[in-house]
């Protein structure tokens, strides 16, 4: 997996609110139509070969250094810190500007004066730009909001990057939650293609995209049992057409008041067809591409209903379960059960980890994703209520078990003086959110009053983890490691922090990711495919 525990704050300022305010006063519309002006006298095409071109040898591909002329040797493979290296959230804010962006009258006729779409140092001016765009939107935000809202942006947009999809987990759980039972029948039956093929396509397009400047929609993949029809249904999922992603860009990009924090194209349609027939397939950033096939998949579901919402929602529960079972010992881990009087009886929490000592960990798990609104609005409490109180009945009802186990009302599920209460989430909901964390803990309280008989003594400091946390940490540690640093963040010195953070990634422990065996069960086809995925 990703070394989660590296993740960092990129280069974003996050100053004093009268300094950022009086910089984003007066520097906003200057920096937007500087970038403006630039990215308008540009061929589309011809600067996405560029972006590809400088990810590609970002990404290890020394094929990209074909199409950019000033980058050297030790470019290759450059991460976050070198000189040669464009952080990819910013490189998909400037594809997505690029598109939104319209052209001068007259462009294309007679000569036009363009950027050169052969050099980094284009890109690097761009970023420049950019990065003053966004310090100045970022003054305008902390002239009437805490800084702390703006770090949790800030966390949202980046810290998925540096995580990264390329791994089993990710892909194993994906097509689990979203591409197993109703939300499976619900996709097929509306896109027309079975999930394991739709996956196959991306995983080739995916492969046939890393390190190159583009490939042919034509594409032969009858040899991995994809007809031509098959791969146009899944690339109508997949790809889109220059001329509609300009117009789909400008629309979803229209009005906003952060450049950094409006919706991306390409987190619809990855690949972008050039040419009259949409012939040749682009994609700026590949890694997208599995993106869209895995977690994206959430975007063609989430129109099924509660229905298939409910079935994810315990089949995250399930898994969540499963997982540490698998991962836990030599603790025993086992599922919610009933308890008190038959005239009165209550559920536990999703799923207790008992040692000698009694229970030593209350666990309960959400599976809701944030919407695009939630993650980056101004004010995410009221964007996504509905999710926010989920976790807030999620403390509740930790915080009542304890309360009943203290009056002795669980009978033989007795607590250890350490018992630690999570929160394991599908989603990102509170990283490094510590005003939406207390909103939430607020509402839980409220609850609490409510129901009446929960102490102080009751309402522990919850630890909330986000579920690839949780892999990180087991798979980097031990089952003890993974307890301690949920106290860390629940309580400890490091309260507030993500999982994957606190939990010490040096210990000298790396465990295998214990489903890997079964991707085969969802996708049958990886075992003979050998463009598969990187997992």
């Amino acid at each position: 997996m990703t070394d989660t525990g590296q993740l960092r704050i990129s280069t974003r300022n996050c100053g004093s609110k009268g300094g950022n305010a009086a910089m984003g006063q007066i520097g906003r519309e200057v920096y937007r139509c500087k970038l403006a002006r630039y990215l308008s006298q540009s061929i589309d095409e011809d600067m996405i070969s560029l972006i590809s071109a400088v990810v590609a040898v970002q990404s290890g591909h020394a094929s990209g250094f074909q199409a950019v002329h000033d980058l050297p040797g030790e470019a290759l493979g450059a991460e976050l810190g070198s000189p040669y290296h464009i952080p990819p959230w910013s490189l998909e804010t400037l594809v997505n500007e690029l598109l939104a962006i319209p052209k001068p009258k007259g462009f294309g006729v007679g000569q036009t004066r363009l950027l050169n779409a052969q050099r980094f140092q284009t890109l690097r001016v761009l970023q420049g730009i950019l990065i003053k765009l966004e310090n100045a939107e970022d003054g305008v935000f902390l002239k009437n909001h805490d800084v702390f809202y703006e770090m949790a942006r800030i966390a949202q947009r980046q810290f998925p990057w540096q995580r990264g999809v390329a791994n089993a987990p990710h892909l194993y759980r994906s097509i689990l939650l979203y591409g197993t039972g109703s939300a499976r029948d619900f996709f097929e039956d509306d896109a027309g293609l079975a999930i394991p093929d739709f996956v196959k396509v991306g995983a080739c397009f995916s492969g046939a995209l890393a390190g190159r400047d583009y490939t042919e929609r034509t594409k032969d993949l009858t040899m991995i049992g994809i007809t031509p029809k098959v791969r146009e249904a899944a690339l109508a999922r997949l790809a889109i057409s220059h001329g509609e992603a300009r117009v789909r860009a400008a629309r979803m990009r229209k009005n906003q008041r952060h450049t950094g924090y409006s919706p991306s194209i390409l987190r619809d349609f990855p690949i972008i067809a050039f040419g009259s027939r949409g012939e040749r397939l682009r994609a700026p950033i590949p890694e997208l591409i599995m993106y869209r096939y895995t977690t994206g998949l959430y975007l063609d579901v989430v129109r099924g209903g509660a229905a298939v919402w409910t079935e994810i929602g315990k089949r995250f529960e399930t898994y969540v379960l499963g997982y540490l079972d698998a991962m836990m010992a030599p603790y025993t881990v086992s599922g919610e059960v009933t308890y008190g009087p038959k005239k009165a009886q209550y559920r536990t929490p999703d799923i207790l980890v008992t040692g000698p000592a009694g229970i030593v960990g209350l666990i309960e798990c959400k599976a809701k994703r944030m919407s695009f609104a939630a993650r980056y609005a101004d004010d995410p409490i009221s964007e996504a209520a509905i999710g926010f109180d989920e976790l807030a009945k999620g403390i509740f009802q930790l915080w009542r078990f304890f309360a009943h186990a203290r009056c002795g009302w669980t009978g033989t599920l007795t607590l250890a003086p350490d018992c630690q209460p999570v929160i394991v989430t599908a989603d990102s909901w509170l990283a490094m959110a510590s005003n939406q964390a207390e909103n939430v803990l607020a509402t839980a309280h409220r609850l609490a009053d409510a129901e009446g008989g929960i102490d102080t003594e009751d309402r522990r400091e919850i630890a909330f983890c986000q579920i690839d946390d949780v892999e990180f940490a087991l798979q980097n540690g031990t089952a003890d490691s993974f307890l301690s640093a949920a106290r860390t963040i629940a309580s400890g010195e490091k309260k507030g922090f993500m999982l994957s953070v606190a939990h010490a990634a040096n210990i000298g422990v790396q465990r295998s990711y214990p489903f890997k065996d079964r991707i085969g069960e969802l996708l049958p086809w990886m075992g003979d495919f050998r463009e598969e995925p990187t997992v």
